[in-house]
């Protein structure tokens, strides 16, 4: 069907005359009407696309043949969405005297009114209910989240720790815990991790994760052997796509000896207070959940008194400002090695400090958790 009489069907569909043919056009991206502003016509499409959006999100799309606008004319209230052409669009404007006229030409007119009001409510309190239910699984999803989380950071002679985790505005899986094995009161066992993914089922993973993660820590086993266990495990319970980076630590607590095992997880910091020197621990892994049967590397360590390990998620590299720009590693390093530090709360603050300042209002896409270790 031409141009022209695709117009002309549409015109005769709503008893319009021929003659009404070629109403007000619109290029692609222009505006229609606001949200907000007063409401004195309705459109019928007659070509092209048009899109509608709420508070910035996009609710419909309207191809030829349909209405929109007519809640605002017939409630004389402001409209409650914006419409803009999303093609070439051509529409013809109906203000209340013809709609009226059109009405009582045509009631069946009327009828087709009433049904697209009716269609579209149906569909926009089906979106509100959806929009409703991601709201409560985000929150059950956080609840389990903040419950795998520890209370306090432990109170070891010869070791000082700082952590803390700022939630995103959905839920993440980011994880870290401390790990104290009966009858060793000079060995911790920590681990940091971060689930590729979001929602409950992010949480529920991290939960099956921190409990392989406490069952193996038992076992005595170096951390690459404890990230091999864990993996074994997961991959055999939990049939998901999603994956889990993790970076485990055995720490001697009185002779500062530590072994490490990276499963995929951005690389910790450590800053040496003798040689004034900052590292990275840039020892790679692959993630755990991808593949059974994966073999990592344990590599170790010796902290020095008043040396500082950093441990973070991708949630402070990936931090980002109004513009677009990430946070990353640059800024981080810089921060570390700014000054010496008086403890390891005081260069957490600094941290969380610089990234609040690099992202002002910008709102987080991804949850951050930071932990700093020092030997005293």
């Amino acid at each position: 069907m031409d141009l022209e009489n695709s117009q002309t069907a549409t015109l005769e569909k709503f008893g319009f005359s021929h003659r009404e043919k070629g109403g007000r056009s619109y290029t692609p991206g222009q505006t229609i009407f606001l949200e907000g502003e007063p409401g004195n016509e309705l459109f019928v499409v007659l070509e092209g696309t048009v899109s509608i959006t709420v508070q910035g999100r996009e609710v419909d799309r309207l191809e030829a043949g349909t209405i929109f606008g007519e809640m605002a004319l017939v409630d004389d209230r402001p409209r409650s969405a914006t419409a803009q052409a999303y093609t070439e669009t051509i529409l013809l404007p109906l203000d209340y005297k013809r709609f009226m006229d059109s009405v009582e030409r045509k009631p069946e007119f009327a009828v087709h009114v009433m049904s697209v009001m009716s269609n579209r409510m149906r569909r926009y309190m089906e979106e509100e209910l959806r929009q409703q239910r991601m709201q409560e699984e985000l929150k059950i999803g956080r609840r389990i989240q903040l419950s795998l989380l520890p209370d306090r950071c432990p109170t070891i002679p010869g070791m000082e720790f700082a952590a803390t985790y700022q939630a995103a505005r959905q839920v993440g899986g980011d994880l870290y815990d401390f790990i104290l094995i009966p009858g060793e009161h000079n060995r911790l066992q920590f681990v940091i991790a971060d689930v590729t993914g979001k929602g409950v089922p992010a949480a529920l993973f991290m939960a099956s994760a921190r409990t392989a993660f406490r069952a193996e820590s038992m076992s005595k086993n170096e951390p690459a052997e404890i990230l091999a266990r864990t993996n074994h495990l997961i991959s055999l319970d939990i049939k998901t796509p999603l994956f889990l980076s993790a970076f485990y630590v055995s720490v001697e607590t009185d002779t500062g000896k530590m072994s490490f095992a990276n499963g995929g997880h951005e690389f910790p910091y450590w800053l040496r207070k003798q040689k004034g020197e900052l590292e990275s621990l840039s020892f790679p892994g692959v993630l755990l959940g991808a593949f059974d049967d994966m073999v990592f590397e344990n590599h170790e360590i010796n902290l020095e008194s008043g040396d500082y390990l950093v441990f973070f998620t991708d949630g402070v590299t990936e931090a980002r400002n109004s513009e677009g720009g990430f946070y990353g590693n640059d800024r981080l390093e810089q921060v570390i090695k700014s000054r010496e530090w008086l403890n390891a709360d005081t260069l957490l603050a600094a941290i969380t400090e610089s990234v609040k300042s690099f992202t002002g209002d910008t709102p987080p896409a991804d949850d951050l958790t930071l932990v700093v270790m020092r030997r005293e």
